[in-house]
């Protein structure tokens, strides 16, 4: 049989362990996968970390925690239980960069630990993820497992896409990405504040523009153009969740560092391929509208709801009947974590399909749309505010 792994997780919120709009979360997976034992939670909020280990330990796959221990220092946790790999799920602002207390990644590749790291990267700019990126290549190099968890790479529809898009001549000409979150019951303040995600084009349409990426090649960045609604008069919303206060969860947040209301951008692929994103924060109650379409010669492939109902609708060339594909049963989230510990059982990384260094391009990439949206001039056209 072969040996447990050690494994460790560092953030004991909702990506690793569930809760908040979707089904996105690393313990469960891992309990599917088994011959696994969870050494360590490590978390600034020990009690949440108390109460995520006591749920668990009390499921069917109790016996996986049961020398678990809490830390409120991960870096006590690397120290005394010597995890094989850590599963690394924390707000985008407290990790990715060489700052102290933020140097996350560069303390477990000196400790030699394998990492497989939440999306995004960090709410850093990319120049500041820049030198982890570096120090990750050298670390990957000498044998360790990095991976990062942009799922929509390993889902089936994603892969199907892939396979026809690759019979057309000329593959994809056209991506055309689509995101429409239902934000009312988005209770985190933490979210509200682009100062603390990025912003969800960092933290959320990211999913939709490394899956661009993955399809129709690298962008180049010198093109990307973008307007949005920011948080003014022109942005505001009827449904905004309520603090315990009975304010505005985003009362206290300056309008300059609100969250967007929608954005819409465009690129050009260095293929020569065309992309836009239109992203809005806009939709009630909880089901959100996700939808990408690519064009080709003669064909049209739509993913729709790939979080959910996940389908292909698929237009081929020389025909005009559309073909639907239905990958509900499909889970991309377990996917990655088994390919993710088979890499780190194996030592064979080859299976990984987002490196930390193709993650920084599409971090690059989410944030030259966004700074894009800043740029003078755009937010007194969109915004309802005068310029100075």
């Amino acid at each position: 049989m072969t040996e447990q792994l050690r494994i460790a997780f560092i953030g004991a919120g909702n990506s690793n362990f569930g809760g908040g709009e979707g089904p996105w979360d690393h313990a469960s997976r891992l309990e599917k996968i088994g011959n696994v034992r969870i050494v360590g939670i490590a978390d600034l909020n020990t009690a949440l970390a108390e109460e995520r280990l006591t749920v668990r330990r009390s499921g069917p796959s109790g016996g996986m925690y049961a020398d678990t221990e809490i830390f409120a220092d991960y870096r006590k946790m690397l120290d005394k239980t010597r995890p094989d790999a850590v599963f690394i799920g924390l707000p985008p602002a407290a990790h990715g960069t060489t700052e102290p207390t933020k140097d996350i990644e560069m303390t477990c590749a000196a400790a030699g630990v394998h990492m497989f790291i939440e999306k995004p990267v960090s709410a850093a700019p990319p120049e500041e993820v820049a030198p982890v990126a570096d120090a990750l290549a050298r670390a990957a190099e000498k044998g360790l497992i990095i991976s990062v968890g942009y799922m929509f790479r390993y889902s089936l529809a994603v892969a199907k896409m892939k396979e026809i898009i690759a019979e057309v001549p000329g593959g994809a000409r056209a991506v055309v990405a689509r995101y429409n979150c239902a934000y009312t019951e988005i209770a985190s303040k933490v979210w509200w504040n682009i100062r603390r995600t990025g912003g969800p084009i960092v933290e959320q349409a990211t999913h939709f523009c490394d899956l661009a990426r993955f399809i129709a090649g690298d962008v180049d960045l010198s093109t990307v153009l973008a307007v949005g609604i920011t948080g003014g008069e022109a942005g505001q919303l009827a449904d905004v969740p309520t603090g315990p206060d009975g304010k505005s969860i985003e009362a206290d947040v300056p309008e300059e560092f609100r969250v967007p209301r929608a954005t819409a951008a465009i690129w050009r692929f260095t293929t020569g391929a065309v992309g836009s994103l239109t992203h809005g924060i806009l939709l009630h109650r909880e089901k959100y509208f996700t939808e990408l379409e690519i064009w080709g010669d003669g064909l049209r492939i739509v993913l729709s709801d790939p979080y959910d109902q996940c389908r292909l609708h698929v237009r081929y060339p020389g025909g005009e009947n559309v073909e639907t594909l239905d990958f509900s049963d499909d889970d991309p989230y377990l996917s990655e974590a088994e390919t993710f510990i088979q890499a780190v059982r194996t030592g064979n990384a080859s299976a990984i399909r987002c490196t930390y260094a193709d993650a920084l391009k599409t971090h690059q990439l989410t944030w030259a749309i966004r700074r894009a949206t800043q740029k003078k001039g755009h937010a007194r056209l969109f915004s309802g505010q005068d310029e100075d």
